[in-house]
């Protein structure tokens, strides 16, 4: 028989007496006990599919009643569990309502969840601890594991954009292992550090090496409320990581296999060697110089007809792959029983270089990146009351490099700054007529490039980086009903261990220059070819290694409080923590403070919330240690109003507010700023005064140095459709100020110089914005069905003082941050192109750098109208580096047992400068630099997309309006397609079911740049490229 069930929403001393009385109730326990063992158990059997698209659900708690037995649908919707035959089934499912089932009578109960837009008694992840969505009065946003492993990015936090509004996730760098990503939540509001904290499971830890299967969800605490808890160290948002814990009572092993492959989204487009001889020319006659290349040299460039004297080097082709390859395995565990559950979960990712290398080294410099991570989570119930968990968790990263220059300006720099960043930029300094090799293979370059990156990729040795990380959390709770119900207290203990290796295995390489020998014949009758050495030899290999050390100890014991009194619930936490960080020799980092949360709730409809950190940071002195951050916060469910109760189109709405304040102690690298920094030092007046020594400042103390605060406000509204339909709304103010910032209007003559001034709290940033996310979803017919959720966030910033000297009143813009945004770009506006001597000659003269004015070089605007271009004419142009505005918009289709999922990511309001090697025309040109102003060019009205080329100091290639540019953008970020196996299929190789999909990452992207040369997040033009991934994958559930 079937039934379909749809949804519509150490001990005491005791006396003897005692002991006979507590021996006779544990025999009342298990006698009742004993009965319901006795009760006849069936098996229950069915399917779990969302009602309105017709997708089966995987993760769907199924729990019996009054029992610990549980269990979770698998990958295709299915669940079996035994229970007692006069139970109830309890279904629970994020984003659906709780339902229960009795179970008499039937053997298969196959269940629709239809999704409930009002869904407030969801439980939802907040700090330190779990909230009912209903009660939740602060802004806070989540993502699902579902999404997140639909990216097949090698970085947590590369997954994450786009898909929450009120986060900023900015790619720097694509290199395998150091894929730099800059995080923030809701924008800039100090100069100092702007990353918020990740906790992982309630410990403070690092969020890139995460493996996505690991996690259960993602949220982000936004405002005071949600935030203030963690005082001294919040007021730049938090991240909390949730990782995945067993449910199911039949354990479940997930196995998942992907490989795909990678390359540069955007690069650098050089000219060949016909193109850059001509631009090369052009630019001498520029100058009034004779050409560099005779008009023979150019046709043979032109030809290709003597590659060994006119040699058309493709530098890109020859250092850089189309593709490299990507691998990624991961096998977990999970399942739970009465009182234990468990998750265990070992993972593979293998990441390759887009670098070519020579093929017969006796060494390996490819970049690649290999990881190994594992992760269990164990919990058990003791008894009744009191339960334990232990979480352990690590990673092992190898990094494999070239050692590039790191020879020469210390091996030990690996640790701050990758071999790619000189490989890039020498990369940019050869031009297609360098030939790569001597004939016996020697490495050839330029006298002004003394480090081809041929050579750096090849010939220097290798770096091989061994990371390791070892993280475990070891927790007890007890429940303390004997004392009052709802009272709990919790301990935990965590430590991490931390280690970084580096072996380093170097060597130099010899370095030719090839020459030609005009009108001395060789012996094919051409000009000879010649080769003059450098100074360096090649090498062995000499071996040296680095180690680095980190620990971090985190304990933390609380008191959670929750109970209900008819239409009043009362919740609360107490929490005391002590956490220290010791890195190398190093003095430790300490942090401690205590924090509480008290919630009340009345009838399900007005909602209360005061939270509060008290913490200490030894970053300050004593006196100024500790600080006391509260909020308060309010939130109104109409929708449980009688007004609103039996409306036929709203499900959800809600109103919400906050305000508090809270802290940053994080203010710059240097520590101690209270103790004055002094150092014995050389070259007294006297050997006989003081044995010739001097007292060096490097930096006086300030006492009185705090912490940044920040005042949060925050106005929130909820609303939701019974056709599916969710809308949230955000509003936001801060105001920070006590910014350490250093000072500018001291004078300089105070017998000091300026640098040992110390920095003092007094920047003030101003700090508004707002989110909006709309969700909705539909199903057309039994086969159809969609998804949509839009989000689009604003935050911007003003610096309402930044203690710098006012300009004077001849200067167009009198202050450079004051009343602008944080990294405002500065310099100077073009006007057009100059036309010629006439046009030159009648215009403000100008004195920028470079030399004189010439046509075709760029006019800038006198701001000031003196008659003279200068420095007091530099204006803001555009916005900051950090995008003001983010928007996500993801969709997805099923049809059957078919899905699509489509992310499309973009940023606005965002200005950068991109100059530099393979923008600016120095010694190498790139295809832009074809369309740069000539006579001819502009005379024939022909398109002019870059000034005079030139050989001397340029006064177009600084800091302008051509070269600070918008760098808005939008990506098509992600893309996945997928196909769910019949059961039939996969029961054939034993599973319950089996998933095949192909999905990809960085596919295209749209933007408003005057080259393609550059992606929009690389504003550096060493960076490593950012990566475009394809991917293909099986994923099977035994």
């Amino acid at each position: 028989m079937k039934s379909v069930l749809t949804m519509a929403g150490s001990k005491p001393w005791i006396s003897k007496k005692t002991c006979t009385r507590r021996m006779m109730l544990w025999l009342l326990c298990l006698g009742i006990t004993l009965t319901g063992f006795s009760q006849q158990t069936v098996t229950i059997t069915g399917v779990v599919t969302d009602s309105t698209t017709g997708q089966t659900l995987q993760g769907v708690s199924v729990s019996e009643l009054g029992s610990n037995r549980a269990t979770q649908t698998d990958a295709s919707g299915k669940y079996s569990i035994a229970v007692a035959e006069t139970s109830s089934l309890e279904f629970r499912h994020i984003g659906y309502a709780v339902q229960v089932f009795p179970v008499k009578g039937h053997a298969v109960i196959d269940v629709l969840l239809t999704p409930d837009a009002k869904d407030l008694d969801q439980v939802v992840v907040v700090a330190y601890g779990k909230q009912r969505k209903a009660t939740v009065t602060g802004a806070i946003v989540s993502i699902q594991t579902k999404e997140i492993k639909q990216s097949p990015a090698a970085n947590l936090a590369v997954s994450l954009a786009g898909r929450l509004p009120g986060l900023t996730a900015i790619q720097r760098s694509g290199e395998p292992g150091r894929d730099i990503t800059q995080i923030f939540v809701r924008g800039q509001g100090t100069v100092n550090a702007q990353s918020p904290i990740v906790l992982v499971d309630g410990v403070e830890r690092d969020l890139t090496y995460i493996d996505p299967n690991e996690v259960e969800s993602v949220t982000i605490l936004k405002d005071a409320s949600s935030t203030a808890i963690f005082g001294v160290r919040g007021a730049n948002g938090v991240i909390l990581v949730t990782t995945r814990r067993g449910t199911s009572e039949t354990p479940e092993i997930n196995f998942t296999a992907e490989a795909g492959t990678q390359s540069f989204t955007r690069f650098i487009t050089p000219v060949n060697s016909y193109e850059y001889a001509t631009l090369r020319n052009l630019a001498q006659r520029n100058d009034g110089l004779g050409d560099a290349f005779t008009p023979e040299a150019l046709e043979h460039y032109r030809t290709g007809d003597d590659p060994v004297r006119y040699p058309n080097t493709n530098w890109r082709d020859m250092l850089i792959k189309p593709a490299s390859l990507q691998q990624r395995y991961n096998l977990n565990i999970s399942g739970a029983n009465k009182g234990l559950r468990y998750f265990v979960n070992a993972g593979y990712l293998r990441q390759g270089g887009q670098f070519r290398f020579e093929k017969d080294l006796p060494y390996d410099p490819e970049f690649k990146l290999d990881r190994y991570n594992f992760r269990s989570n164990i919990d058990l119930q003791i008894n009744k009351s009191l339960k334990a968990f232990l979480n352990v968790a690590g990673y092992l990263e190898k990094q494999n490099m070239p050692m590039g220059v790191l020879n020469l300006v210390g091996r030990d720099e690996v640790v701050n700054n990758s071999p790619a960043l000189w490989i890039m930029a020498y990369m940019n300094y050869l031009n297609a007529t360098i030939p790569p090799y001597t004939p016996d293979g020697q490495i050839i370059t330029t006298i002004t490039t003394d480090h081809p990156a041929l050579g750096q990729l090849n010939r220097t040795g290798y770096i091989q980086q061994t990371r390791s990380n070892v993280t475990a959390t070891y927790g007890m709770e007890q429940s303390l009903d004997f004392i009052t119900k709802g009272l709990v207290a919790r301990a935990v203990m965590s430590f991490d261990s931390k280690t970084t290796n580096n072996f380093y295995a170097g060597r130099d390489y010899e370095r030719w220059e090839q020459v030609i020998l005009r009108g001395v014949p060789g012996a094919d009758g051409q000009d000879s070819v010649t080769y003059l050495k450098h100074a360096q030899k090649n090498t062995p290999l000499t071996i040296s290694g680095a180690r680095y050390f980190t620990s971090f100890s985190n304990f933390q014991g609380s008191l959670n409080y929750n109970r209900t009194f008819g239409d009043h619930v009362v919740t609360g936490l107490l929490l005391y923590q002590q956490q220290k960080t010791l890195i190398n020799a190093e003095l430790p980092f300490n942090l401690i403070g205590v924090a509480s949360r008290l919630t009340y709730g009345f009838r399900n409809k007005y909602f209360a919330e005061f939270n509060a950190g008290y913490n200490g940071s030894e970053q300050f002195a004593k006196g100024h240690r500790f600080g006391f951050f509260p909020a308060v916060s309010a939130a109104w469910v109409l929708s449980n109003e009688k007004f609103l109760e039996d409306n036929n189109v709203f499900s959800t709405v809600k109103l919400r507010g906050s305000y508090g304040s809270v802290g940053n102690d994080r203010i710059g690298s240097r520590r101690f700023l209270y103790i004055d920094d002094l150092q014995v030092g050389g070259g007294g007046a006297s050997g006989s005064l003081g044995q010739g020594a001097t007292i060096v400042t490097n930096l006086l103390k300030n006492e009185a140095l705090q912490w940044e605060v920040s005042r949060k406000a925050n106005i929130g509204f909820e609303l939701g459709m019974r056709n599916g339909l969710s809308l949230t709304v955000d509003l936001f103010t801060e105001k920070r100020d006590n910014i350490l910032r250093n000072r500018g209007t001291i004078p300089a003559l105070n017998g000091l110089p300026v640098s040992a001034l110390p920095p003092v709290n007094i920047g003030i940033v101003k700090n508004k914005g707002y989110e909006i996310e709309l969700n909705y979803r539909k199903r057309f017919n039994s086969n159809w069905s969609a998804l949509g959720k839009l989000n689009l966030s604003y935050a911007t910033n003003e610096q309402l003082f930044a203690d710098e000297p006012l300009l004077p009143e001849s200067y167009a813009y009198r202050y450079r941050e004051t009343g602008y945004r944080i990294g405002q770009n500065f310099g100077y506006i073009v006007d057009r192109y100059f036309t010629s001597a006439d046009d030159i000659a009648n215009s403000p003269s100008q004195h920028v750098g470079g030399h004189d004015p010439r046509p075709g070089d760029f006019k800038y605007k006198d701001l000031n109208g003196d008659g003279v271009v200068d420095a007091e004419d530099i204006a803001p142009i555009g916005y900051a580096p950090v995008p003001e505005y983010t928007f996500g918009a993801a969709f997805n289709v099923t049809y059957k047992n078919f899905d699509l999922s489509v992310l499309f990511q973009g940023v606005t309001n965002v200005t950068a400068y991109y100059g530099g090697a393979g923008t600016f025309a120095a010694t190498y040109y790139v295809k832009r630099h074809l369309e740069s102003w000539t006579q001819e060019r502009a005379d024939a009205g022909l398109p002019v997309n870059y000034p005079r080329l030139t050989t001397e100091g340029s006064p177009n290639e600084i800091g302008n309006s051509f070269f600070i540019i918008d760098g808005s953008y939008m990506r098509l970020k992600n893309v996945e397609i997928g196909y769910r196996l019949p059961a039939s299929w996969a029961k054939k190789v034993g599973a319950k079911g089996a998933r095949i999909y192909a999905n990809g990452f960085n596919l295209l992207t749209w933007d408003r740049l005057p080259t393609k040369d550059i992606d929009p997040e690389i504003t550096n033009e060493t960076s490593y490229p950012i990566i475009k991934t394809i991917n293909f994958g099986l994923n099977v559930t035994f």
